[in-house]
């Protein structure tokens, strides 16, 4: 079947799994990323060695009727920043990594860890103007380790999705069909500055938890009117009797921050993209 994607990198190997289960991807939609956490590469390097085009554009109904003009039969989104407007002539597809109705909204993984939930998932369900309310497609649950961080959660979650993809595609027209209805459900707002920020009132397991569930993305160890930006930072127990915040230069790179219980450990700098 032809479809169009809609996304960036954090559930990229949903796009080569459709590629790979026979669809025929006319045109890649995705949006500018800060290259620093979120990252579009992957999906433009599909659409460039393809040949297929390519767009930064938010999406407007009149690409939907255009591609569906050129044959489009079914639109995937997989982590598309934008609103996409719902035109039920196409049948249109939220790849969402969480086990819906519990867990809409844009970024369910750090809540995940955050709350100690000890599974998670993804869901391939129908696309509505409320976000992620439609029927559900397909689901598939993970599970979520007690030392587990965001970056070994969302890989768990890419792999997930892409299975849900390729499954998809191979019977898309008896499973489409096939959908049933969410019911009630839960939305989890995003996260804000202060649930990924650590003061000296946090305690250990607090931290240490705060750091996982924002690995790869930026903490904040605030001390006053100082504030320290923490990256891939780790949380160590450990007694000390080092004031709070005091930072420690590493040999080869990297600090460590002596916090309430322990000390938290940055390496050096590193992309997941180099």
């Amino acid at each position: 079947m032809q479809i169009a994607y809609l996304g960036y990198d954090l559930l990229s190997p949903c796009l080569t799994a459709l590629s790979e289960g026979g669809c025929t991807v006319m045109e890649v939609f995705s949006f500018p990323t800060d290259n620093e956490f979120e990252f579009n590469r992957e999906v433009s390097g599909f659409a460039q060695r393809q040949g297929i085009p390519y767009t930064e554009k938010r999406i407007q109904l009149e690409d939907i009727h255009r591609l569906k003009e050129a044959g489009c039969e079914a639109i995937f989104c997989a982590g598309y920043l934008y609103r996409v407007p719902v035109d039920h002539s196409v049948p249109m597809v939220n790849v969402h990594p969480a086990l819906l109705p519990v867990g809409r909204g844009a970024w369910p993984m750090p809540v995940t860890i955050l709350r100690g939930m000890r599974e998670s998932g993804v869901t391939l369900h129908k696309m509505e103007a409320d976000f992620d309310t439609g029927d559900i497609l397909l689901q598939r649950a993970v599970p979520v380790e007690p030392e587990e961080t965001l970056e070994t959660l969302t890989e768990k979650l890419r792999d997930a999705g892409a299975e849900l993809c390729r499954q998809m595609a191979a019977d898309f027209d008896r499973l489409w069909a096939a959908g049933w209805p969410q019911g009630p459900g839960e939305y989890w707002p995003d996260p804000q500055k202060p649930d990924y920020t650590i003061t000296w009132r946090t305690p250990p397991q607090e931290t240490d938890c705060i750091l996982r569930a924002f690995f790869g993305y930026e903490c904040f160890l605030q001390q006053g009117e100082q504030e320290h930006r923490i990256v891939r930072g780790r949380f160590f127990p450990k007694e000390h009797r080092r004031p709070f915040g005091t930072v420690e230069q590493c040999p080869g790179g990297g600090r460590r921050f002596f916090v309430n219980g322990g000390v938290i450990e940055e390496p050096p700098a590193l992309s997941k993209h180099p």
